[in-house]
C-alpha cells in the first residue's frame, strides 16, 4: 500500500513539473502579446529558445540569423515571465570571434521589449546572457525571436 501511493505521489509531481514547465514556455501567449510590435512589417515566423538559469554560474546563449537581399527585417523579441533580468546583444561575428562588433544592446531600451531591424543583409548573432538564478534553485523559461517582413 505505501509503496503503491509512493509510487502515484511521484507520477503526480512529474506531471505537476512538467505542467508548470509548459506553462513558463508557452510560445503562442508570447507571440500574442507581442505581435503588434511587429508593425508595419508582416509577421513570418518565430524562433523558441529555451533558456536556464543556473544557480551557479551565468551563460551566454547564442542563436544565428540570416537577413537575404531584397527584404527589410524587424526581429522582436519576447520572454516568459522570469525574475532575472537576461541581457540581449547582437553582434555581426559569433562567439569565438576576437573581431566581432556589437549592433544592438538591450541595455539601451526597455526591460524585455526589443526589437531589431538590420540594416544589411547577412548573419546575425543574437546572444542572451543569462545571469545565475537568483532563487538559488535551477529553472527554465523561454526566450522568443519573432520574425517579420517586408519587400
Amino acid at each position: 500500500m505505501k509503496v503503491t501511493t509512493r509510487i502515484i505521489a511521484v507520477i503526480v509531481l512529474l506531471f505537476a513539473a512538467a505542467a508548470c514547465a509548459v506553462a513558463q514556455c508557452s510560445a503562442r501567449s508570447i507571440v500574442r502579446k507581442n505581435k503588434s510590435r511587429m508593425a508595419p512589417y508582416q509577421y513570418d515566423s518565430y524562433a523558441l529558445k529555451e533558456i536556464t538559469f543556473d544557480p551557479f554560474k551565468p551563460q551566454v546563449v547564442e542563436i544565428e540569423f540570416t537577413a537575404f537581399a531584397g527584404y527589410k527585417y524587424k526581429l522582436v523579441f519576447g520572454t516568459s515571465d522570469f525574475a532575472e533580468n537576461i541581457n540581449l546583444n547582437i553582434y555581426d561575428k559569433g562567439l569565438r570571434s576576437k573581431k566581432r562588433n556589437k549592433l544592438y544592446d538591450s541595455k539601451e531600451s526597455e526591460e524585455n521589449n526589443w526589437a531589431f531591424e538590420p540594416e544589411k543583409p547577412g548573419t546575425y548573432y543574437i546572444n542572451y546572457e543569462v545571469p545565475r538564478s537568483i532563487s538559488g534553485v535551477k529553472k527554465k523559461a523561454c526566450a522568443i525571436m519573432m520574425v517579420g517582413f517586408k519587400d
